[in-house]
């Protein structure tokens, strides 16, 4: 039994060459490789939750791909939001060397500055309160009544569990 192919109709026989196959949108534009963002020297398993003193109210850091990011979460303490949750997402985030920098969104008026580093803690495991220390100057601005509240802080991390 013999196969027939169907006829090759149209076809030319050139020079194998290559042809342009992929998304008409990007075919005149380059593809860009994202390099990471920083030079950091702070390990990455110093993300986590750092304590501010009060119970629920802490610093929450993540640290992935040269990429920082994170919030504050605390007790609202004016009129309109006394004892209601606010997290203060991280707005502006940098890292350099040892340091880290952050500003936060601001809600009510309120928002923070951070300037500072992660250091190892007292703690001998990461399960244990103190492992690294989010060390540095933490900056509390209001835009209503045009004030700073600056204080050095030395803040605890919180237990991981693995």
């Amino acid at each position: 039994m013999l196969l027939s192919w169907p006829p090759l109709i149209g076809q030319s026989s050139t020079e194998p060459a290559l042809h342009h196959r992929g998304d008409p949108d990007t075919s005149d534009r380059p593809i860009v490789v994202k390099k990471a963002r920083t030079n950091s020297l702070i390990p990455e398993d110093a993300s986590g939750e750092y304590m501010l003193g009060h119970p629920g109210e802490a610093v929450e850091i993540t640290m992935q791909f040269g990429d920082l990011s994170g919030y504050i979460s605390r007790q609202g303490d004016g009129e309109s939001d006394s004892g209601t949750p606010l997290t203060f997402f991280f707005d502006q985030t940098s890292m350099h060397g040892q340091e880290l920098r952050f500003a936060t969104r601001q809600i009510h008026g309120i928002w923070y500055s951070f300037q500072g580093t992660i250091v190892r803690g007292p703690g001998k495991t990461k399960e244990d309160e103190g492992y690294y220390l989010l060390e540095g100057e933490l900056v509390q601005h209001n835009a209503v009544e045009k004030t700073e509240i600056r204080r050095s802080v030395s803040l605890k991390s919180g237990r991981q569990f693995s």
